[in-house]
């Protein structure tokens, strides 16, 4: 296989932090190479500076003579006034991209539901990320590099993504860097896995299953290791305490060595604990949509919505891009206004939003994570009862994933994962009781929050349409006696089964058993 990148010695460096230091790695034709890590641990850097978007501060990066390196990265650059068309195929003219059997797959594949002299403005966060995959894939490279290219996209992008990716060159030709966080795409895609992890990379074979296998035998064969070396720490230590009191004094540089040996153990890597902020009671009334329909400029997109969300309930929405699950959140978050029916929302009810984007963290883009947190609130309690605990802004980030250096890094400086995990965040500390979450790819999602194409171990099964009511869906509020519970139960309105899925209707996915 012929070599086509490669990178020597790579060091690279910011204020706080040193992301690589001595890196050394290689792309032959034929690789399809998965990078997977801790966010904040470099992915995108890397990435970067093997595309030649980022200069390193030391080693460098060789490129074989004419190899092409198409590059997607997570920001959206895409002009509103500018057209799908414009957008994807620019000034070619038609003849031209018409005769292309890879542009038409292309664009037959991401943009065959939207209209070509659509305006970019007018389009959902899904359907711009389509939109800038397409311009990507129409054009001929040698090397692709994706950072995170499912994000934002429906189960059927994502599974048209891989299929595209598996045949687009033969099985020894082309290469492809892609960054993501989700573990079906790598498996379907990727035959070698990178993991970026304290300023190395460490390359496994095959997909995610794989890697993780690796990952697991080679921890075992470490925690082997280490067992033998702290047994022989503490032997050792065993020996120098029993030894003359005369002499006490003369070993006990070795005495402390040996403490320092047995004491100096790295934490564990994966110490990210997630837990819920301790929020207000909710009362009986939450959010109920009623008889809700939304039109944009005489254009359907949702139609005759009843849903009623009880205290405690969890539901995850999935629908194609497009067909209006933004618009669903901003009728509960108060940011859209129906066409038809009302909104009802209970008096104790605080909504938070986790937008696509991230307008809210650009004021505060030159600001430290630390002031940026304790500029909101003082304290946190984390947990309820007995087991509630105060916590710092500090602390609390630190359960978050952020290493006590990166406390003081302004949020510009902030990989895009951390500047996520940031964001989600900031949607918990409002005293939620009811969370409008839009989807997000960081590591604080589990991949069971995710969609995943249709076939997949962790998909949902296609069921028929679901009713969405307080008495089905949830537990009913605490009553005082079984008696008044059952009667609650029996008064609540049922709602009718919501239509199959569509752009003018939604389809939820319970957390709890739908009735057939």
């Amino acid at each position: 296989m012929a070599h086509l990148l490669g990178a020597e010695a790579l060091h690279l460096e910011f204020p706080t932090k040193i992301v690589f230091d001595s890196v050394s790695l290689g792309v032959n034709e034929g690789d399809r190479i998965g990078i997977v890590g801790r966010n904040g641990d470099g992915k995108s850097s890397l990435l970067a500076m093997l595309a030649g978007r980022l200069e390193p501060h030391g080693g460098r990066v060789t490129v074989r003579n004419g190899v092409r390196i198409g590059v997607l990265d997570q920001g959206d650059t895409l002009d509103d006034d500018d057209t799908i068309g414009g957008a994807v195929i620019g000034d070619i003219p038609e003849h031209e991209w018409a005769g292309n059997p890879l542009i038409r797959d292309v664009l037959q594949g991401l943009l065959g539901d939207l209209p070509w002299e659509a305006k970019l403005g007018s389009l959902s966060g899904g359907q711009r990320r389509r939109v800038a995959l397409a311009r990507l894939l129409t054009g001929d490279w040698d090397i692709l590099a994706l950072d995170e290219p499912t994000n934002h996209l429906d189960v059927e992008a994502i599974a048209w993504l891989a299929e595209h990716l598996k045949r687009r060159w033969s099985q020894n030709a082309g290469g492809m860097l892609v960054v993501t966080h989700d573990r079906w795409f790598l498996d379907e895609v990727c035959n070698t896995t990178w993991e970026v992890h304290d300023r190395i990379v460490d390359p496994f074979e095959g997909g995610y299953a794989a890697y993780i296998l690796q990952r697991v035998e080679r921890d075992r064969q470490a925690a082997t290791i280490e067992a033998r070396r702290q047994n022989l720490a503490k032997k050792e230590l065993a020996w120098l305490r029993r030894g003359a009191p005369a002499r006490s004094t003369k070993p006990k540089f070795r005495i402390d060595a040996a403490n320092e040996l047995i004491a100096d153990v790295p934490e564990i890597r994966d110490r990210v604990s997630l837990q819920s902020l301790a929020v207000t009671r909710l009362g009986k009334d939450v959010v109920d949509l009623l008889d809700v329909s939304v039109a944009y400029d005489g254009v359907p997109v949702l139609n005759d919505i009843e849903w009623r969300i009880a205290p405690g309930e969890r539901t995850g929405i999935l629908g194609v891009n497009g067909a209006g699950k933004s618009t669903l959140l901003g009728l509960i978050a108060d940011t859209v206004r129906p066409t038809t029916g009302r909104v009802k929302r209970g008096t104790t009810v605080k909504v938070a939003t986790l937008t696509q984007q991230m307008d809210s963290l650009e004021p505060h883009l030159a600001d430290p994570v630390r002031v940026v947190i304790s500029g909101l609130r003082t304290s946190y309690t984390i947990g309820t009862g007995s087991k509630a605990q105060d916590l710092t802004p500090g602390q609390l980030l630190e359960r978050m994933g952020f290493a006590s250096e990166q406390l003081s890094t302004p949020v510009r400086d902030l990989s895009g994962g951390q500047k996520r995990r940031l964001q989600l965040r900031f949607s918990i500390i409002a005293c939620v009781t009811c969370r409008a979450v839009s989807r997000s790819t960081c590591d604080c999602v589990t991949p069971s929050s995710r969609e995943v194409p249709h076939g997949h171990p962790s998909a949902p099964s296609r069921r028929r349409p679901v009713r969405v009511s307080a008495g089905e869906n949830s537990a009913p509020p605490r009553r005082s006696s079984r008696r008044s519970s059952v009667a609650s139960r029996r008064s609540m309105p049922r709602s009718p089964p919501s239509a199959r899925l569509s752009p003018t209707t939604i389809r939820p996915i319970l957390s709890v058993s739908a009735r057939r």
